[in-house]
């Protein structure tokens, strides 16, 4: 016999356990941070004609966005390699919702506005601006379309015939193409030079790619761009090609490909991750045979600050998740926004925060102007795996904090808020890991005139204001230059990562100062000079970044919004 057991109904003398849980808002409307960014950075009128583009993407990420993240979350992709007739078929099955965000993004116009152009040199600004407002319900849909932005970067840079073949397609607002980027093999990622991936000319300007490519995160594309050695090149990075392919025949079978298997993430669970073996894959060669690693470097350019956007797009959401729930959640009688450890971690969070919009739009703005000629290459050559490298690798210990700021709650996975650390992680190993951007960084220095444009940015953002709240920060910002200086000096490779960081945090750190010194000039809001002085407040040149959470001020629940 079981002994009978008696379950007490919650209409019982039971008391449910019951939270509210964090709402999200309009971020265009409630993120004093952004907004005061793009308002800062972008002239009046192309902030004025490009503020219903962000406030329409701010709504729209509340709305179906959200649900469509959800399930596209708790839907991951499939691998079904056989067929019930026992054909080998190689279908990956995606939620229809994950494709729906990717569809919104592109209606939207995250690959279309920088190549559609009405916002000239601040195209770039725009672009990322909608993209930071749509990337934390976009169950990291904007992976295939960041690959995409930077392929077509490479075709309008060296190949006008496939240019005028799929740019079109690429940038198109309805029934658009995708592209990836397939780089990454078994004997390494980053290390490009040891690409096993084997060209074999076909004739009439056609051919055969035959290799691996271990790590393929765009298998939903329509084509992609890929290193390939050609057969006889010999060994190295500069014998490799750039090659463009379509992943399916007119008859919608594998151009030549077969799926080993998806890969089993700690994160970005909706994105499709493959391997992939190249047997005989039609593809033509961009911009004629050579310069294959040179042709990839403008594609980095935009994929790195995609990957940054995104990294402090995620911080910007769990910190308006965070703040909400501060206001709601009870804990030794008070409200967790009255406790004032509570406030102290929060507060640096949120300077954190600032520090991250300041170099991620400062990148932005240079890419935008590149491109159009007008910016400073030396300048971005640095500023550029910097942005990446600091905002990525910070946006790990920030989320990770903002999920603690939630408690138990913070590790359920149905709340949602796992995925804010989950999926931040990431971008630091995207387009580069932390010590590949410094050897980068490192590289960069070695040009002729890098390190003193850089140096010299850094001074001009400092100096860009006088006023006496950002005064002791910009005093800060001198001391650690003098520093650099030394350092950038002699560039030890040994130090790469002790020089990236410091650069980064300094100009951080001087970036702080024009952004304060513009919103107490313009708004006579205080909140960034409290940023500034927070982050200056720890060493800016060191092996790591600090993780003090000693200091507080206003910004942690202070308003933040207009």
């Amino acid at each position: 016999m079981f002994a009978r057991i008696q379950v007490a109904s919650l209409t019982d003398d039971m008391d449910p356990f019951l939270q509210d849980a964090p709402q999200a808002s309009n971020r265009f409307r409630a993120d004093a941070t952004l907004r005061n960014t793009l308002e800062r950075i972008l002239p009046p009128e192309v902030f004025a004609d490009a503020s219903p583009l962000f406030d329409d993407m701010g709504e729209h990420a509340l709305g179906e966005m959200r649900a469509l993240a959800q399930h596209a979350e708790t839907h991951p992709p499939v691998h079904v390699p056989i067929d019930a007739w026992g054909r080998r078929v190689d279908r990956i099955d995606v939620d229809p919702a994950w494709l729906q965000l990717v569809k919104i993004g592109q209606d939207a116009g995250l690959v279309a506005i920088p190549y559609e152009d009405e916002f000239g040199e601040h195209s770039r600004v725009v672009q990322f601006g909608v993209i930071d407002l749509w990337n934390p319900s976009s169950a990291t849909a904007g992976c295939p379309l960041s690959m995409t932005d930077a392929a077509v970067r490479v075709l309008l840079n060296e190949d006008e015939e496939l240019a005028k073949a799929y740019v079109p397609k690429l940038t198109a607002r309805a029934n658009a193409w995708t592209s990836g980027q397939w780089m990454t093999e078994k004997e390494g990622g980053s290390d490009v030079g040891r690409t096993g991936t084997l060209a074999r000319e076909a004739g009439d300007g056609w051919w055969t790619l035959h290799g691996t490519k271990w790590f393929t995160s765009a298998t939903t594309a329509d084509i992609s761009l890929a290193l390939a050695r050609p057969e006889g090149a010999g060994e190295g990075s500069r014998a490799l090609s750039l090659f463009l392919l379509e992943l399916r025949n007119p008859d919608g079978t594998w151009n030549g490909i077969a799926v080993r298997r998806l890969k089993d993430k700690l994160g970005t669970k909706a994105l499709p991750t493959a391997e992939l073996d190249l047997d005989g894959t039609a593809a033509r060669a961009i911009g004629g045979i050579g310069r294959g690693v040179p042709k990839v470097a403008p594609m980095l350019n935009i994929t790195r600050i995609w990957a940054a956007i995104g990294s402090l797009s995620a911080i910007g959401g769990g910190l308006m998740l965070a703040r909400d729930y501060a206001n709601k959640r009870e804990a030794f009688g008070r409200k967790l926004r009255d406790l004032p450890v509570h406030r102290r971690w929060i507060a640096r969070i949120a300077a954190e925060y600032e520090a991250a919009n300041v170099l991620g739009y400062r990148a932005a703005l240079l890419l935008g102007q590149i491109e159009h000629a007008s910016g400073d290459a030396d300048l971005a050559r640095v500023v550029i795996p910097l942005t990446k490298m600091a905002i990525a690798r910070r946006s790990v210990w920030a989320t990770s904090n903002l999920i603690e700021s939630f408690g138990g709650a913070g590790y359920v996975e149905d709340t949602g808020l796992p995925r804010l650390l989950r999926d931040a992680h990431v971008n630091c190993i995207w387009e580069g890991t932390t010590s590949v951007m410094a050897l980068d960084v490192l590289r960069a220095l070695r040009a002729p005139g890098v390190p003193g444009a850089f140096l010299a940015d850094v001074d001009a953002k400092a100096r860009a204001y006088d006023h006496p709240l950002i005064a002791e920060t910009a005093r800060t910002v001198a001391a650690a230059t003098g520093e650099l200086k030394m350092m950038l000096a002699e560039a030890a490779e040994e130090n790469a990562r002790r020089i990236a960081w410091g650069m980064a945090r300094t100009y951080q750190a001087a970036l702080l100062c024009e952004a304060a010194g513009w919103a107490l000039d313009k708004k006579g809001d205080a909140r960034t000079a409290t940023a500034a002085a927070l982050f200056a407040a720890e060493p800016l040149i060191g092996a790591e970044p600090p993780v003090g959470d000693d200091e507080m001020g206003e910004l942690a629940f202070g308003t933040n919004a207009e």
